[in-house]
């Protein structure tokens, strides 16, 4: 299981701690949600859709609609709807780092990467699935990651060497 610790951590930046050490029951609806996937019945961009929509009015709940959260450096933040399909991508990356490490989930991971556009997805195939690919594949997928998606979100974690 992916532990509700693991889904705070994860969304923390987004969220802050003020709004996240009131829901323990959301994290662990979130990682019950992560863990109970499977590709040969479920689809991502449901899974995703799903995270989505816990986050959402988990947040609307909590802020009567206001939609406004005090982050840890002290500044009141407005999420946008596109910030819970971030937060919904970047959670997803906790579920492709538990699967199994095969041809099938490469796969079923690249092809929700190509119809979505998922950073998670696409950092998944260049981190935990490069033994199964091409030095080609690697050198598209750097380009893709590094041209297609804000640096903020890969400077961490990609080979800035490439």
């Amino acid at each position: 299981m992916i532990s509700p610790e693991t889904v705070k951590q994860t969304l923390l930046p987004w969220l802050g701690s003020d709004f996240l050490d009131t829901q323990d029951e959301l994290c662990m609806r979130l990682g019950m949600a992560l863990f109970s996937y499977r590709a040969q019945r479920d689809t991502l961009a449901h899974l995703s859709q799903q995270l989505d929509n816990l986050m959402f009015m988990a947040v609307r709940e909590a802020t009567q609609g206001r939609m406004a959260l005090l982050m840890d450096t002290g500044q009141l933040i407005r999420l946008r709807m596109n910030d819970f399909a971030l937060m919904a991508d970047e959670l997803l990356y906790l579920l492709f780092e538990t699967m199994e490490k095969t041809p099938f989930h490469l796969a079923v991971i690249r092809e929700y990467s190509m119809r979505s556009g998922s950073l998670s997805a696409l950092r998944a195939l260049y981190l935990l699935y490069a033994h199964l690919q091409t030095q080609e594949e690697m050198a598209t997928l750097h380009r893709v990651i590094t041209t297609c998606h804000e640096p903020w979100r890969f400077r961490h974690w990609i080979d800035q060497t490439n």
